[in-house]
């Protein structure tokens, strides 16, 4: 090797910064600061930089339960954003436990984090459907709370919790109250009944009413009403919400449950609330992020096909996917962007102009 000759290998840049490649110092603490979220700030600033269309409603899935929104006036929200990582419960406080005689089950996370909680530049309120530990989640509302001025929104139970267990001071916490609705910079919400049955069992020694424990929120966007059910089961309740309240989409908690308990509504749950919400799209989470109840949406696409012959749409989200109703609500299963756009062929090396200080063409 010549004297002056560098070896180059393998310099891919991390996103936030740094080179994955070149010797340089390294231990525990470096890595998991460039490792993880896996993602970086891409999509925190791709959530920024977006622009709601006038007429359409945007959101965000980040995998398992949870989503983020944006307004067309540009306020930035969560729905049960979890930053956390794999999980396990146990019978003195775990209501799926409670209902299976479980004395631990283990929560082993398959989702990529996709977003950083701690690197939003705006973010103006925390929605929490219910107080299950992946939906009212420590580590999201510790960065909203020291990162910015969001409030946090909650049923009553919820509400309680943060404030005497997470330090959320009163004044930044907003109790939703089911018939309620409330208006968050340009962005009304409106608190809608909810029947999770297994949150009602969840810390306590006997079932508290819905109402304390659960939430269904309904933003009013320009595209149309977006609702988010939580972890809620089917419930024959839904066909008084579905005639209260106009919903264009609903996004609910689906997943496989074996024999003994039913924490995951089922694809055939998820097509019996579509057809008693009224709804044109239904878009399952949390069937993508825990390894015990995982389900394919294959089964949920065939039943809403069937049942519905076209009246309902199922979509299915991947983490990280940008959502834009109505424009998006044909689009079956979402797909990665492949960058084309980015492509440039006439700075080919393989079959463009290549180095503009080399001879120009291929021949």
């Amino acid at each position: 090797m010549a004297e002056k000759e560098v070896v180059r290998y393998d310099q891919m840049g991390v996103m936030d910064g740094g080179t994955v490649g070149l010797g340089r110092p390294m231990n525990r603490d470096i890595w998991l600061k460039e490792v993880f979220p896996e993602w970086g700030t891409f999509l925190n600033r791709e959530i920024e930089d977006f622009q709601v269309a006038p007429g359409t409603g945007a959101v965000w899935f980040m995998g398992g339960p949870s989503y983020a929104l944006k307004s067309r006036g540009g306020a930035i929200f969560t729905v049960d954003l979890y930053c956390g990582p794999s999980l396990f419960t146990d019978y003195s406080y775990c209501g799926v436990c409670k209902q299976s005689g479980a004395e631990k089950i283990y929560w082993m996370r398959l989702n990529p984090h996709v977003i950083d909680p701690w690197k939003f530049k705006r973010w103006d309120a925390v929605f929490i459907t219910h107080q299950h530990q992946d939906h009212m989640d420590y580590y999201t509302i510790q960065a909203a709370l020291q990162t910015s001025k969001a409030v946090f929104v909650a049923p009553p139970r919820a509400a309680y919790l943060m404030k005497t267990n997470m330090g959320v001071p009163e004044d930044r916490i907003v109790v939703a109250e089911w018939g309620k609705s409330r208006k968050f910079g340009d962005m009304e919400v409106i608190f809608a009944p909810n029947f999770d049955v297994t949150a009602i069992k969840t810390g306590v020694d006997t079932p508290m009413p819905f109402k304390e424990c659960t939430v269904t929120y309904i933003f009013k966007t320009e595209g149309g009403n977006f609702a988010f059910l939580g972890d809620t089961h089917y419930h024959n309740g839904y066909k008084m919400v579905g005639d209260e309240y106009k919903i264009d989409m609903m996004t609910v908690n689906m997943g496989n449950n074996a024999p003994g308990y039913t924490d995951k509504a089922s694809p055939w749950d998820l097509w019996r609330m579509g057809e008693a919400l009224n709804t044109k799209v239904i878009i399952p989470c949390h069937h993508d992020n825990w390894a015990n109840c995982h389900e394919e949406p294959a089964i949920l696409e065939h039943i809403v096909a069937e049942k519905s012959k076209g009246k309902i749409k199922t979509v299915i989200l991947l983490p990280g996917a940008r959502y834009i109703h109505p424009d998006d609500q044909n689009i079956g299963r979402y797909k990665y962007p492949d960058w084309r756009e980015k492509f440039d062929w006439k700075k080919s090396w393989e079959y463009g102009y290549g180095d503009p200080s080399k001879p120009k063409g291929l021949f």
